[in-house]
């Protein structure tokens, strides 16, 4: 996974043969397609902010400064990017974890479906109490208790089976006081936070107490997190021939706890480097956070702190906050954070928002090819003379990242799985990765207010016009060819950019696609003097080719704002 924005400004689907026919779709209807690049400079940071769901504050900046500090090359701080490891814990951290873990109604739910084979549970403590939908009741057992929930429900199964068991589950389950389902109260400005650090060549990790086979079941799916990337406490497990197939059976024996001090223990055995970020929220995590500390270098250490009673669940008891059984922020761990430099996020006065915005039933996808390092190093070279000639213009980082957009459609939220499917049957026959594009030119379109908006074309050989229209034939059982400005994941404040780019994107078949397809990269903005002089400039022709493809969710002005899906095309 690399990105969560990149800017995708409709107009500049076409080359500079195209500008004039550009330039008056863009006086006619599609104004808001260039419209970013004149935007003055507070305006376009705050359209570029890596982290919008944070207020702007010392737990916000601290996160950025942090990240800037170790990519940045020449720094005294730079980690190289296979030392980029950062850890974070799941429940409370990443999503809700009050007045139980997710974990626990999984167990509930499987007592209850168990419940008929073991009459002897009506009268048996922990079972009981579940069975009557008293959860407080059922975690007074302890820990104890929950190894026999767990070895109950848990066990006796292939991995495949259990596997499938926590999805079909997952998919539906809500929490019993929200009403929400448990995968839509993942944590907003964490997500940022993940796709900003795996932005910035940071491997993501989940270091987590919880059990390592349930959150790999949907970690991928909520996080963007892939199950080899899931640390946790596990049960042993036994390899068995059934029916002729060689399986793995979950065994009644706890065979890892990864809690406390022994997630430091999990991080060495699971991935074998120390973390250099590490994200928590409660005395189970404080090990975590000491093992990351201890390591040479610049390092990072946060913890959220739940206060917000209002917006999700205030659980202390730091602060005079109401004490909990699990999750516990003492007023120890607050000390020893405040003593350690550690960053410690108020979600009621750091994070704007809590939990994501309700999925549209309509979304407007990006379907993008990510051009590998040899198109990337040109394009931050011209990116660099950009930001000479016009500071205030859009820096290639984090928030911008160089790719080129294949199709951009209205899809139906429901269908997107089958979208992703026909794509990857697509990307899978094309040989993507074997593709030679040919860098010839550099072009820019005017953008109003004496800027341009710059890129870098490549030819459009047979083998990437073919890979397009196969593209959107695949897409063209989802395609609407029409949706709601609710489909991006934001809006505008002008109704009329609302209008063009919705306008927009239900035509691009028309006007960005076969004929009109012009395979580029942008660069950046700048003042059109100057890039009529860069672009009149001899140009060195390279060969490049992509490196990996993604379906990416729309934002305000055309931007592809949140991945939904990535293949790596790397043979």
């Amino acid at each position: 996974m690399k990105t969560i924005r990149i800017p995708a400004f409709a107009a500049l689907r076409r080359g500079r043969q195209n500008c004039i026919a550009a330039a008056l779709l863009a006086a006619v209807a599609f104004t808001f397609t260039i419209a970013r690049a004149a935007l003055p400079a507070e305006a376009s940071a705050k359209v570029g902010d890596p982290l919008p769901s944070w207020n702007d504050g010392t737990a916000k900046q601290a996160i950025i400064n942090f990240v800037t500090k170790v990519t940045t090359p020449g720094s005294p701080d730079f980690v190289p990017v296979p030392e980029r490891i950062a850890v974070f814990d799941n429940d409370g951290t990443l999503w809700s974890e009050q007045p139980a873990p997710v974990q626990f109604y999984f167990v509930a739910d499987r007592v209850k479906a168990l419940a008929p084979q073991h009459p002897e549970w009506k009268h048996k403590e922990p079972f009981a109490s579940l069975l009557k939908g008293d959860v407080k009741k059922a975690l007074e057992g302890g820990d104890h208790g929950l190894m026999e929930l767990f070895m109950a429900t848990h066990t006796g199964m292939t991995t495949d089976e259990f596997a499938q068991m926590v999805k079909d589950w997952i998919a539906t389950a809500k929490h019993p006081e929200t009403g929400k389902r448990f995968l839509d109260m993942t944590y907003q400005p964490m997500l940022e936070v993940l796709a900003y650090f795996r932005a910035n060549g940071f491997k993501n990790f989940i270091v987590s107490g919880g059990g390592i086979e349930f959150m790999r079941a949907w970690a991928e799916q909520a996080y963007g997190i892939p199950p080899e990337q899931v640390v946790g406490s596990s049960m042993k497990t036994k390899f068995d021939l059934r029916d002729g197939k060689a399986v793995l059976v979950r065994q009644p024996q706890l065979n890892f706890n990864d809690d406390k001090a022994d997630k430091p223990v999990g991080i060495n055995e699971y991935i074998g480097r120390r973390p250099i970020a590490a994200f928590g929220n409660s005395v189970g995590d404080q090990q975590m956070l000491e093992y990351t500390q201890s390591g040479p270098g610049t390092r990072f250490e946060l913890l959220v702190l739940h206060d917000d009673g209002a917006r999700e669940f205030a659980y202390g008891p730091a602060r005079g906050l109401p004490d909990v059984k699990y999750g516990s922020f003492t007023p120890a761990l607050e000390e020893h954070a405040k003593k350690d430099g550690w960053t410690v996020v108020s979600m009621k006065d750091d994070w704007k928002t809590v939990f994501p915005a309700p999925e549209s039933e309509i979304t407007a996808v990006d379907i993008l090819l990510e051009p590998d390092a040899t198109m990337i190093a040109h394009c931050q070279a011209d990116n660099a003379r950009l930001l000479g000639a016009y500071p205030q213009g859009f820096a290639l980082d984090a928030t911008h990242t160089p790719h080129i957009t294949m199709l951009q459609c209205f899809v139906r939220t429901a269908d997107l799985d089958s979208l992703y499917a026909a794509e990857e049957k697509v990307l899978a026959a094309a040989n993507v990765t074997a593709m030679k594009l040919d860098a010839f030119k550099r072009y820019y379109l005017p953008a109003g207010g004496g800027l341009g908006v710059a890129g870098i074309c490549a030819k459009p050989t047979p083998e990437i016009l073919k890979l397009q229209a196969d593209i959107i034939a695949a897409a063209s059982p989802y395609n609407l060819r029409g949706g709601p400005i609710g489909a991006f994941t934001a809006g505008h404040d002008n109704p009329a950019l609302d209008t063009a780019i919705i306008g927009y994107v239900s035509t691009f078949e028309q006007i960005g696609a076969g004929d009109h397809f012009n395979p580029h990269v942008s660069t950046g903005n700048a003042p059109t003097a100057y890039l009529d002089q860069m672009v009149a400039e001899p140009f060195e022709p390279f060969t490049f080719s992509p490196v990996g493809a993604a379906v990416y969710q729309l934002g305000p002005f055309g931007t592809a704002a949140k991945q939904l899906k990535e293949w790596n095309l790397k043979p």
